[in-house]
């Protein structure tokens, strides 16, 4: 195979230690000298280990993405201006036999060395910091929804029916209504009534009877505690909230251009925008962010023959984001979006014109990014004269 990169350098990546093979020679020379060399993975370790691969005179250094160790090494390494790259695990496997880490580092060596590992995307360090803070909110966000799941299955168990009058028991007039089960009142008539607004559909003796339930000492604790975490995951998300805002003061202009498309919400721009950056430029175009982001379906050729197969693995938080703006946009009134939704829907599953949904809201943005400019919507007649302008 030809040879890019006359001294390369595989580091299989630990949390206590990392293995680095480098291998040095030209492309005429079959065989390259191999050099190996285990450091830890202290900030002093780490940065013994960039200047013994700057005496190496090391060009390339490829390492794996595994979890959150590659990270430091990556942030260390990097200073001294090193070309690195990051490699997705699950492309670069090592061929089957015995597995250690000098031989994972020399397989790193080997690929890096005849051009064959493709490089992870990496955003700037301002745009990690928000993707750590997005990420956060929304594992925040998901916990806090098992908590509320919690609170349901206990009144259900205690035949408290308060879910079938009360659309949402975490807000407002059900909260309160709540409070008086968790504060274990004596609930009358008079108190279910001055918790109970004017635009509740039900009667207070509807909700007086629907709380008539056998809540156990073990039950009222529990829903106490589980209603003082909801507090706290409440006050913590509102925090990285406004975190997000202040990481995104820069990023105002793009964050309301992306809210201009249908579907896209404050908070699924802020995503894109920590996942994909202010710049497109290291996607070669917008298909290409698309795989990226594991919204193309993959393909294979045997035989002669292609064969399509489900999306790829990508990047799973934007691609939740964009499901889900996409399941916004088939929904808005009057949206270029909702009809191109429509029109796939008529020949394929649902299911995958949302996913097709989501892959043109994709593209959109790409184009926004590049180009700075903003959404404008094509409606249904708009479509309809520009393509009879184009046949006449």
């Amino acid at each position: 195979m030809e040879v890019v990169a006359e001294s390369v350098a595989g580091i299989d990546v630990h949390q206590k230690q990392i293995t680095i093979t480098v291998l040095i020679g030209s492309s005429s020379v079959q065989k390259p000298k191999r050099f190996s060399n285990r450091f830890g993975t202290t900030t002093a370790a780490l940065k013994a280990c960039g200047e013994w691969l700057t005496e190496m005179n090391v060009e390339k250094i490829a390492m794996e993405s595994t979890g959150q160790y590659w990270r430091p090494v990556w942030q260390v390494l990097e200073v001294f201006n090193f070309d690195m790259i990051l490699c997705n695990p699950r492309i670069i496997k090592n061929i089957p036999g015995k597995k250690t880490d000098q031989k994972d580092s020399e397989w790193l060596a080997d690929l890096t060395r005849c051009g064959l590992v493709s490089a992870s995307f990496i955003p700037p360090r301002e745009i990690q910091e928000l993707r750590e803070s997005t990420r956060s909110r929304k594992k925040l966000t998901q916990s806090r929804t098992r908590i509320r799941n919690e609170v349901h299955n206990i009144l259900q168990r205690s035949n408290i029916k308060l879910t079938s009058f009360v659309s949402d028991i975490f807000a407002g007039s059900g909260l309160k209504l709540l409070n008086l089960v968790v504060n274990g009142e004596v609930i009358t008539l008079r108190k279910v009534s001055s918790c109970m607004t004017k635009r509740m559909k039900s009667s207070p003796e509807q909700i007086l009877e629907a709380l008539d339930g056998v809540l156990g000492r073990n039950d009222l604790s529990l829903m106490a505690i589980q209603m003082k975490l909801l507090d706290d995951y409440d006050r913590a998300i509102t925090e990285l909230d406004n975190l997000i805002d202040e990481q995104l003061a820069e990023q105002s202009n793009l964050l309301h251009r992306l809210q201009d498309i249908p579907g896209i919400s404050r908070k699924t721009a802020q995503i894109v925008i920590a996942e994909v950056g202010p710049d497109v430029s290291p996607f070669v175009d917008a298909h290409h962010l698309a795989s990226w982001a594991g919204l193309c379906p993959g393909n294979y050729e045997s035989a002669g023959k292609k064969h399509g197969s489900a999306t790829l693995h990508g990047n799973g938080y934007l691609k939740s984001a964009l499901v889900t703006a996409a399941m916004g946009a088939k929904i808005t009134k009057k949206s270029g979006l909702k009809d191109y939704f429509w029109r796939l829907s008529s020949r394929m599953d649902k299911q995958k014109a949302v996913i097709a949904l989501a892959h043109k809201i994709l593209r959109i943005i790409y184009s926004l990014i590049q180009d700075g400019t903003t959404y404008r919507e094509y409606k249904k007649d708009q479509r309809k004269a520009i393509t009879l302008a184009a046949n006449n």
